[in-house]
Protein backbone atom coordinates (compact mmCIF):
# COMPACT_ATOMS: atom_id res chain seq x y z
CA UNK A 1 0.00 0.00 0.00
CA UNK A 2 1.20 3.57 -0.82
CA UNK A 3 0.52 6.52 1.02
CA UNK A 4 0.32 10.23 -0.59
CA UNK A 5 3.26 12.79 -0.08
CA UNK A 6 1.85 15.67 2.83
CA UNK A 7 2.47 18.13 0.40
CA UNK A 8 0.41 20.73 2.54
CA UNK A 9 2.45 19.76 5.45
CA UNK A 10 5.53 20.31 3.52
CA UNK A 11 4.23 23.79 2.50
CA UNK A 12 3.60 24.65 5.91
CA UNK A 13 7.15 23.71 6.77
CA UNK A 14 8.65 25.99 4.08
CA UNK A 15 7.04 29.06 5.00
CA UNK A 16 8.56 28.23 8.64
CA UNK A 17 11.91 27.60 7.11
CA UNK A 18 11.36 30.96 5.12
CA UNK A 19 10.58 33.04 7.94
CA UNK A 20 13.03 32.10 10.26
CA UNK A 21 10.50 30.96 12.69
CA UNK A 22 12.05 27.10 12.60
CA UNK A 23 15.73 25.96 14.11
CA UNK A 24 17.82 23.57 13.58
CA UNK A 25 16.81 21.82 16.56
CA UNK A 26 13.11 22.17 16.21
CA UNK A 27 10.87 19.50 16.02
CA UNK A 28 9.33 21.15 12.57
CA UNK A 29 12.91 21.30 10.79
CA UNK A 30 13.57 17.70 11.74
CA UNK A 31 10.19 16.93 10.13
CA UNK A 32 10.91 18.70 7.53
CA UNK A 33 14.35 16.82 7.26
CA UNK A 34 12.34 13.74 7.18
CA UNK A 35 9.46 14.79 4.42
CA UNK A 36 12.78 15.91 2.06
CA UNK A 37 14.54 11.86 3.12
CA UNK A 38 11.37 10.32 2.11
CA UNK A 39 11.21 11.99 -1.45
CA UNK A 40 14.72 11.04 -2.21
CA UNK A 41 14.26 7.42 -0.82
CA UNK A 42 10.95 6.94 -3.08
CA UNK A 43 13.31 7.61 -5.72
CA UNK A 44 15.75 4.93 -4.88
CA UNK A 45 12.91 2.49 -4.06
CA UNK A 46 11.73 3.42 -8.12
CA UNK A 47 15.33 2.34 -9.23
CA UNK A 48 15.14 -1.09 -7.48
CA UNK A 49 16.03 -3.08 -10.37
CA UNK A 50 18.83 -1.13 -10.81
CA UNK A 51 20.23 -1.70 -7.55
CA UNK A 52 19.82 -5.34 -7.46
CA UNK A 53 21.17 -5.96 -10.83
CA UNK A 54 24.19 -3.72 -10.07
CA UNK A 55 25.02 -5.44 -6.67
CA UNK A 56 24.18 -8.55 -8.09
CA UNK A 57 26.82 -7.65 -11.10
CA UNK A 58 29.36 -7.14 -8.35
CA UNK A 59 28.56 -10.24 -6.64
CA UNK A 60 28.84 -12.30 -9.60
CA UNK A 61 32.02 -10.87 -10.23
CA UNK A 62 30.77 -9.21 -13.68
CA UNK A 63 32.24 -5.70 -12.69
CA UNK A 64 35.30 -4.90 -10.23
CA UNK A 65 34.61 -4.16 -6.52
CA UNK A 66 36.16 -0.06 -7.28
CA UNK A 67 33.87 -0.19 -10.58
CA UNK A 68 31.11 -1.78 -8.45
CA UNK A 69 31.52 1.38 -5.36
CA UNK A 70 31.60 4.10 -8.08
CA UNK A 71 28.35 2.87 -10.00
CA UNK A 72 26.55 3.05 -6.31
CA UNK A 73 27.37 5.95 -5.37
CA UNK A 74 27.20 7.77 -8.62
CA UNK A 75 23.76 6.13 -8.64
CA UNK A 76 22.52 7.75 -5.13
CA UNK A 77 24.09 11.05 -5.62
CA UNK A 78 21.81 10.97 -9.22
CA UNK A 79 18.44 10.33 -7.11
CA UNK A 80 19.30 13.12 -4.70
CA UNK A 81 19.57 15.31 -7.85
CA UNK A 82 16.10 14.31 -8.91
CA UNK A 83 14.77 14.33 -5.72
CA UNK A 84 15.49 18.26 -5.29
CA UNK A 85 14.43 19.00 -9.01
CA UNK A 86 11.36 17.60 -7.41
CA UNK A 87 10.69 18.86 -4.23
CA UNK A 88 10.49 22.22 -5.80
CA UNK A 89 7.33 20.83 -8.43
CA UNK A 90 4.34 20.87 -6.63
CA UNK A 91 2.08 19.86 -9.23
CA UNK A 92 4.57 16.53 -8.79
CA UNK A 93 4.61 16.64 -4.96
CA UNK A 94 0.80 16.48 -4.93
CA UNK A 95 0.50 13.17 -6.71
CA UNK A 96 3.76 11.70 -5.17
CA UNK A 97 3.50 8.39 -3.67
CA UNK A 98 5.57 6.99 -1.11
CA UNK A 99 5.17 2.97 -0.53
CA UNK A 100 4.53 1.51 2.17
CA UNK A 101 8.10 -0.55 3.06
CA UNK A 102 10.12 2.54 1.83
CA UNK A 103 12.03 2.23 5.10
CA UNK A 104 13.04 -1.00 4.90
CA UNK A 105 14.17 -0.75 1.18
CA UNK A 106 16.27 2.74 2.15
CA UNK A 107 17.94 1.08 5.37
CA UNK A 108 19.65 -1.65 3.11
CA UNK A 109 20.47 0.36 0.83
CA UNK A 110 21.56 3.13 3.29
CA UNK A 111 23.58 0.73 4.40
CA UNK A 112 25.48 -0.65 1.27
CA UNK A 113 25.86 3.04 0.78
CA UNK A 114 27.92 3.61 4.17
CA UNK A 115 30.24 0.90 3.34
CA UNK A 116 30.80 1.92 -0.04
CA UNK A 117 32.16 5.30 1.68
CA UNK A 118 33.92 3.94 4.50
CA UNK A 119 35.67 1.38 2.11
CA UNK A 120 39.01 3.74 2.44
CA UNK A 121 38.64 4.55 5.99
CA UNK A 122 40.08 2.85 9.15
CA UNK A 123 37.47 1.05 10.68
CA UNK A 124 37.19 -1.73 12.86
CA UNK A 125 39.14 -0.65 15.98
CA UNK A 126 41.88 -2.54 14.10
CA UNK A 127 43.25 0.89 12.34
CA UNK A 128 43.60 -1.33 8.73
CA UNK A 129 41.56 -0.50 5.92
CA UNK A 130 38.99 -2.58 5.25
CA UNK A 131 39.77 -5.70 2.44
CA UNK A 132 38.37 -6.57 -0.61
CA UNK A 133 37.05 -9.99 0.98
CA UNK A 134 35.16 -7.92 3.65
CA UNK A 135 33.93 -5.56 2.13
CA UNK A 136 32.56 -8.25 -0.39
CA UNK A 137 31.50 -10.56 2.67
CA UNK A 138 28.90 -7.32 4.10
CA UNK A 139 27.43 -6.28 0.67
CA UNK A 140 26.79 -10.33 0.31
CA UNK A 141 25.08 -10.35 3.62
CA UNK A 142 22.92 -6.93 3.31
CA UNK A 143 21.98 -8.29 -0.56
CA UNK A 144 20.95 -11.98 0.98
CA UNK A 145 18.63 -9.45 3.53
CA UNK A 146 17.35 -7.55 1.13
CA UNK A 147 16.48 -10.12 -1.05
CA UNK A 148 14.62 -11.74 1.99
CA UNK A 149 12.65 -8.59 2.04
CA UNK A 150 11.82 -7.54 -1.17
CA UNK A 151 12.06 -11.28 -3.03
CA UNK A 152 13.56 -10.43 -6.71
CA UNK A 153 13.76 -12.24 -9.76
CA UNK A 154 17.28 -10.84 -10.56
CA UNK A 155 17.13 -12.87 -14.25
CA UNK A 156 14.09 -11.22 -15.58
CA UNK A 157 15.80 -7.84 -15.24
CA UNK A 158 19.43 -9.18 -16.72
CA UNK A 159 18.26 -11.23 -19.49
CA UNK A 160 18.07 -7.10 -21.18
CA UNK A 161 21.69 -6.83 -19.97
CA UNK A 162 24.89 -6.70 -22.01
CA UNK A 163 27.37 -7.59 -19.82
CA UNK A 164 25.15 -10.79 -18.89
CA UNK A 165 24.87 -11.78 -22.21
CA UNK A 166 27.98 -11.30 -22.80
CA UNK A 167 29.21 -13.89 -19.70
CA UNK A 168 26.84 -16.28 -20.71
CA UNK A 169 28.24 -16.09 -24.66
CA UNK A 170 31.65 -16.37 -22.95
CA UNK A 171 31.05 -19.33 -20.65
CA UNK A 172 29.46 -21.42 -23.46
CA UNK A 173 32.18 -21.12 -25.93
CA UNK A 174 34.71 -22.00 -23.19
CA UNK A 175 32.11 -24.89 -22.75
CA UNK A 176 32.03 -25.41 -26.17
CA UNK A 177 36.03 -25.54 -26.42
CA UNK A 178 36.24 -27.23 -24.09
CA UNK A 179 33.87 -30.13 -24.97
CA UNK A 180 36.01 -30.09 -28.34
CA UNK A 181 39.25 -30.69 -26.71
CA UNK A 182 37.97 -33.69 -24.87
CA UNK A 183 36.75 -34.81 -27.86
CA UNK A 184 39.92 -35.15 -29.73
CA UNK A 185 41.72 -36.07 -26.83
CA UNK A 186 39.24 -39.40 -27.25
CA UNK A 187 39.69 -39.34 -30.37
CA UNK A 188 43.67 -39.26 -30.38
CA UNK A 189 43.98 -42.24 -27.48
CA UNK A 190 41.44 -43.58 -29.80
CA UNK A 191 44.07 -43.67 -33.00
CA UNK A 192 46.92 -44.38 -30.64
CA UNK A 193 45.53 -47.58 -29.46
CA UNK A 194 44.92 -48.90 -32.62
Amino acid sequence: MEKHFNLSRYKEFLKLEESGKISFLDENYLELLSSNASVVEQINYNRKKDYFLLIHEYLSRVIPPYEFRSKFLQMEREDSKKATILLEDFQELEVFTLAEDLEKFSDFINQISTLCFEYDEVWDGTMERMSENEFYYLVNNHYLQLQKAFPFNIWEISSNNQAYKHLVSRSFKFLMFTIGLEILLILFNIRTIN
